[in-house]
């Protein structure tokens, strides 16, 4: 700074320099609309504030816009489609403000109004018809966007709407809808690259969610404190992964899998059992609310149950040599607590172990591929002793071919050649548990296995072995539960050694490959076969009995140690009501699966029953895990009331309490900038520190709070800004409006700029009649240059290959246009359309030679010229006439004398060409899938094509 702004710095200081919070995040106040001495301009209060700030200026508003170019103007603003000629005639006959208002509310009711809505929050959400990453396959989401369409069609009340979409799943009727709504969680980019690490992949699809979040709901960007503190705004390291701490909890796996539906999904069924599946879908709701309850009470149903004596009883430490907890969170030591151990604390080998978020109990830890845990003074069993193992873990049994899924979970072997497999594991065989006790292989062995179990589950697994060398003496224990085993092998007998030099492993054999992508919790070992009632016990109730030895105070758990004694132990194990009611609901879920195991599928949210968390990472790199920490909104916002709960519904609810400072202003910057091109704040995507100021901060603030009181109906607002003065202002500007209002930040003049992609195509499509207004159903896949897919696809991608569609579904709003998110649609992505990789709240808007490339040489554009033509010509009259048609479909005007003139000599130069080259008339004519009509000459439909060409080329056309 220079020495007189330092000077001017310190003399406010010492004048008492108050600090005052950033404007954004202190709550909005709603303040009376100032009524200035002699406005006779203002139509409502939007207007008063705008009128103060003009006459502050020393600016007079503009003059009120034409007739017709205010007709269109809105109808564009509302349904970005061109209003019918009957409907600009109508008002321009009676240009009074009831006809006006009655022609706003016939496109607010419209679905044309429910589509252009939706279109701008398919760029808020980042939605796409493809996962993204490595392959970017198709995937089935398409359900969603019909949901948004249908939502704006009924005009839902936007907290509503937001709700829905943060926590669908999580409401207490979960409708049909409100379970699709929760697409927007899945609309995140996806991979399933070989080689990704679960762990990086997991940490990454949070931090997109959170970074997503904080971009369309709170203007802020959150994701620049995913390494460090911001650097500007309030936000911290920890706000960033507390907020991500409410995404990290849904019920799904990492990878998308390639595959259209990676679960969970819903499949949406035929209408007619729509009704059927919303009564099994409210009898599980009022099934949940009961068990809710239920377990609301659990507390001083438990307190009662031990002073009962009902206490949860731990299994003997007797015999047990290994206890490892797995919960350590990071580093490549690991801590053995079994009383007595021979050895506290072993280290891995080579590659440092991975510790994973979405865990079960707390994290969890595997191994990488070349990780290896020895424990080489553990399990050394021989053939006559009793041992039993047991763990918790979650498989995603793959190994180094990944399509078997096999090897050893636990193991004291080696391979083939090292004694010929001597000694024991518990073997993973293509999703089958496989418990070998060998001496020499397979002459001399033990092998049992089970029945395939599902992949990507947390289970508790453990077996025990009585030291007989026979086949019957082993146990499969899952969930505490004793599992059905085949023998396929009992050649051992007694006095056959399984002693064995190689050491014991977790994840896998000595000398193999580790069962990779498998997670691990609180594994055991003792010297003693468990017997099924200890093994009962294991998965729960002794943890819950270790924890009330280590606290008696049910206060002072943490929410971990309520979920293994209260959610885990007590309502599942000792609590029958809880266990009732869990019963039921078990058969209404088999009910509703049964009624959608057929239909469309589409993504949806699923929250775990386990905590949710997160873990801070040093610099943000998934290994270097600091600090764990639950679901909580960032420090410098109003908190959360007393009662939410922490998760995506508590979120949802507290961006909707009347002190949240961001979402109401952020939504109505963006409607605010859908109309007038640039928001009250021109940042729409930054209300922090390092975004701009609202230009007209008392207004903002104003229809925060009114968009709120008035049930946050988002018709009323979009109307309340069409009916405003400012908004039906002329475009024609001043010298002086020019010096101190070049951007029109002030609003001295009416909204102008140049359409969206999507708007310019559809609007070409509706004059020249092609236009299918059919509402929803699935993407479709209109004119596209050859190869672009090509250029950007992985040769397995089953979107490599663009087939463009036949019929009807050529001639679509490109809205239901077919979004492959490597290669959006081109001739849109060359008007500013955006990938969707990420959030996008405000797309630039660039004038570019190539724009124009698009609209005169688009095969879509020629056929859209050509039938416009066609139209032209079939209207009648002389060629003045065909003409103005196509004036008043294209500018909804009629032409002035000159224009006619200009226009005309056009006219018969290229009718002049074309009855000179009927070849260049034939080649016209074929553009495009629709056929020219044969009951009129080529040659005058190629003249007239050219006309029409030009018009979907003027500047007046592209500019609303």
């Amino acid at each position: 700074l220079k020495p007189a702004e330092l000077a001017l710095i310190e003399r406010w200081v010492s004048e008492g320099a108050k600090f005052e919070e950033h404007w954004a995040f202190v709550p909005p106040v709603k303040k009376v609309p100032p009524h200035l001495d002699g406005d006779s301009w203002s139509r409502n209060d939007i207007d008063r504030f705008i009128f103060e700030k003009l006459t502050a200026k020393g600016l007079t508003p503009g003059s009120p816009e034409d007739p017709r170019t205010l007709i269109r103007r809105a109808s564009l603003d509302l349904t970005g489609l061109l209003p019918e000629p009957a409907d600009v005639d109508a008002y321009v006959a009676n240009p009074i403000d009831a006809v006006y208002e009655t022609y706003l509310d016939k496109l607010l009711a419209s679905p044309r109004y429910a589509e252009h809505r939706t279109r701008y929050w398919l760029d808020y959400v980042r939605y796409s018809d493809t996962h993204g990453l490595h392959f970017d396959n198709v995937r089935s989401i398409w359900p969603y966007r019909d949901y948004l369409i249908r939502s704006f069609q009924q005009n839902k009340p936007f907290d509503r709407f937001v709700t829905e979409q943060i926590a669908g799943d999580l409401l207490p009727a979960r409708t049909v809808d409100e379970l699709v709504a929760t697409g927007y969680i899945r609309a995140n980019v996806s991979t399933n690259e070989g080689g990704t690490i679960p762990e990086e992949v997991q940490v990454n699809n949070t931090r997109d969610r959170a970074e997503a979040f904080g971009a369309s709901f709170m203007g802020l960007t959150v994701g620049c404190a995913a390494c460090h503190d911001h650097k500007f705004d309030p936000t911290s390291t920890k706000d960033f992964y507390s907020l991500g701490a409410f995404f990290n909890n849904t019920a799904e796996k990492s990878w998308d899998e390639n595959i259209q539906d990676p679960a969970p999904v819903l499949r949406i069924p035929s209408a007619d059992k729509i009704p059927g599946l919303e009564d099994a879908i409210a009898r599980r709701h009022d099934c949940a609310a009961k068990y809710e309850e239920h377990r609301r009470n659990v507390m001083s149903e438990f307190v009662k149950s031990q002073a009962e004596g009902l206490k949860p009883v731990p299994v003997s430490t007797e015999e047990l040599q290994v206890r490892f907890r797995f919960d350590e969170g990071k580093g490549d030591t690991v801590v053995n607590s079994a009383p007595g151990a021979k050895t506290k604390n072993y280290k891995v080998d080579t590659n440092p172990l991975v510790w994973g978020e979405n865990s079960w109990l707390w994290p969890s830890m595997r191994m990488d591929i070349s990780s290896k845990l020895p424990l080489p003074d553990q399990g050394d069993f021989e053939v006559d002793q009793p041992f039993s193992l047991s763990f918790w873990t979650m498989a995603r049994m793959k190994t180094a071919n990944i399509d078997t899924g096999n090897g050893g979970i636990v193991s004291r072997m080696g391979d083939s050649a090292r004694m010929n497999h001597r000694g024991w594991d518990l073997f993973c065989d293509g999703g089958k548990y496989v418990i070998h006790i060998i001496h020499q292989w397979p002459q001399h062995a033990i092998r049992v296995e089970s029945d395939p179990f599902p992949r990507g589950v947390w289970r508790h697994v453990g077996f025990t072995y009585d030291g007989s060398a026979k086949a019957a003496g082993v146990k499969l224990y899952v969930d505490g539960k004793p599992a059905t085993l085949r023998i396929t092998n009992d050649t051992l007998q007694p006095g056959q050694s399984i002693l064995t030099d190689a050491r014991m492993h977790v994840g896998r054999r000595e000398d193999e490959q580790p069962l990779r992508e498998s997670r691990y919790q609180d594994l055991r070992l003792y010297g003693r076969a468990l017997s099924p009632e200890e093994f009962g016990r294991l998965p729960f109730e002794d943890l819950a009995a270790e924890i009330i030895a280590r606290e008696p105070d049910p206060a002072k758990w943490t929410t971990d140690e309520r979920f293994v004694v209260l959610d885990s132990w007590f309502l599942r194990s000792a609590e029958p009501e809880a266990a009732r009611l869990k019963g039921e609901l078990a058969r209404i879920d088999a009910e509703i699966a049964e009624m959608t195991k057929e239909g469309v599928p589409t993504m949806i949210a699923k929250e775990r029953e386990s905590p949710a968390y997160a873990d801070i990472l040093d610099r943000g790199v998934y290994t270097s895990r600091k600090e764990r920490v639950t679901p909580a909104t960032p420090h410098f916002l109003p908190p959360m009331r007393e009662g939410l709960p922490a998760n995506r519904l508590g979120l949802a609810k507290w961006l909707l309490q009347d002190d949240q400072p961001l979402l109401g202003r952020v939504t109505v910057n963006r409607m605010w900038q859908e109309v007038f091109g640039t928001g009250i704040v021109e940042t729409a995507d930054d209300f922090g520190i390092m975004g701009t100021r609202p230009s007209h901060g008392a207004l903002l603030d104003w229809l925060t709070v009114d968009f709120r009181e008035s049930g946050w109906d988002m018709r009323r607002l979009y109307k309340m800004m069409l009916t405003s003065a400012a908004y039906r202002q002329s475009t024609a500007t001043t010298p002086d409006k020019l010096a101190k209002d070049d951007k029109n930040r002030l609003l001295s003049l009416g909204p102008r700029f140049r359409m969206d992609a999507e708007v310019l195509r559809d609007t070409a499509l509706q004059a020249s009649g092609l236009l299918v207004e059919k509402t929803g159903g699935p993407p479709v896949k209109p004119y596209q240059p050859v190869g672009v897919w090509e250029a950007v696809s992985m040769p397995e991608s089953n979107t490599k290959q663009y087939q463009a569609d036949k019929g009807e579904n050529l001639y679509r709003r490109s809205m239901y246009s077919f979004w492959k998110r490597f290669a959006p649609p081109p001739s849109l992505e060359t008007f500013d359309a955006q990938a969707r990789e990420v959030v996008c709240t405000r797309r630039t808007r660039t004038n570019t030679p190539l724009q124009a490339l698009v609209t005169m040489n688009d095969p879509q554009f020629v056929e859209a010229a050509r039938k416009l033509a066609e139209r032209a010509i079939k209207a009648g009259g002389h060629d003045t006439s065909r003409l103005d048609f196509m004036a008043r479909t294209t500018l909804s005007r009629s032409l002035s004398t000159h224009e006619m003139e200009a226009l005309s000599k056009s006219l018969e130069r290229f009718r002049k060409h074309f009855s000179e080259h009927a070849d260049d008339a034939a080649a016209l004519l074929t553009t495009g899938e629709s056929p020219a009509d044969t009951t009129l000459p080529p040659s005058e439909i190629a003249t007239w094509a050219m006309v029409a060409n030009q018009f979907l080329n003027l500047d007046e056309y592209v500019t609303k």
